[in-house]
């Protein structure tokens, strides 16, 4: 039976329980009122973008709904502002997560929401000022750190990022993407087999993740693990054919396995999609001339 996200609320308030958003949305997500793509990046066909729009549509309108019956809860204007996050609608989400701080201004997860989506609209001094006054009260929440190393990472100051993914680990260690961009930060100071751990510990926290899978294989291949290098990519094109940086990797790889048969086949696939493809043409001439006896 479709539950309605509004009889929910509306519950929620007759019993006067006090839920932190996490809790309410994984209670309304258990209850089939948000689906699994509402919370989470779903498919990329346009039935489905329908389908996760619609429901974040009904869903504003019946934490609205809510928020009438009791405007003064902030946990209700976060879980607005998480949707219209989700409806990349930062300006609005913006505003429901600045009301939530009027009316709570000890509330950490506000601040480091309206961080998140003012660093989205390129206000990346607000967003910094956001995750530290989110950290200044909660100096434990994983996630502030790791969204202060995403803008530290945007400013290319990698050392003040790998700083606070150690912490957003140190207080979090079951976030794939901390390890990811840990792992990646290690690769451009070359310390491989640091990466590799790390994304290591990524996969296995997310299944058929095509990007730490990626760069693994990038470590690898700077390892002269070329099997290993090889398995993740035939991987990573196995789940997504499309991806031109994986195949000019695996043609490199194919090249100095000896496989040129293969690595041919790799070149032809790309130029197959992007028949200008300056890079593939010139590594195909190339490779076809040390295929001549």
């Amino acid at each position: 039976m479709r539950c309605q996200l509004s009889t929910l609320l509306n519950f929620y308030y007759k019993v006067k329980i006090k839920l932190n958003k996490y809790v309410l949305l994984l209670v309304l997500l258990l209850s089939s009122c948000v689906t699994s793509d509402s919370i989470v990046i779903g498919t990329d066909t346009s039935k489905s973008n329908f389908s996760k729009i619609n429901s974040i549509d009904n869903n504003i309108l019946s934490i609205n709904s809510a928020i009438k019956a009791d405007p003064n809860d902030p946990e209700l204007y976060i879980l607005l502002g998480n949707q219209y996050f989700k409806n990349q609608d930062f300006g609005n989400a913006i505003n429901n997560f600045t009301i939530a701080i009027d009316h709570d201004p000890s509330s950490y997860q506000a601040y480091n929401s309206r961080g998140q989506s003012n660093f989205l609209l390129g206000n990346y001094d607000k967003a910094l000022l956001d995750y530290n006054v989110s950290l200044n009260i909660e100096p434990r929440f994983s996630a502030a750190y790791l969204n202060k190393a995403s803008y530290f990472i945007m400013l290319e100051e990698y050392k003040l990022a790998l700083t606070n993914l150690n912490s957003s680990i140190n207080f979090n260690n079951t976030n794939f993407l901390a390890y990811e961009l840990r792992g990646k930060i290690y690769q451009r100071y070359n310390l491989h087999y640091d990466a590799i751990q790390d994304f290591d510990l990524a996969i296995s926290l997310k299944a058929n993740n095509t990007s730490s899978l990626y760069y693994r294989a990038i470590s690898y291949n700077e390892l002269s693990r070329l099997h290993n290098a090889l398995d993740d990519l035939n991987q990573v094109l196995y789940i997504d054919p499309n991806l031109n940086n994986a195949i000019f990797m695996r043609a490199e790889v194919h090249r100095k396995l000896g496989n040129i048969e293969d690595a041919i086949i790799d070149y032809q696939d790309i130029l197959k999609k992007e028949k200008n493809n300056t890079k593939a043409k010139k590594e195909l001439i190339k490779i076809k001339r040390i295929k001549k006896p």
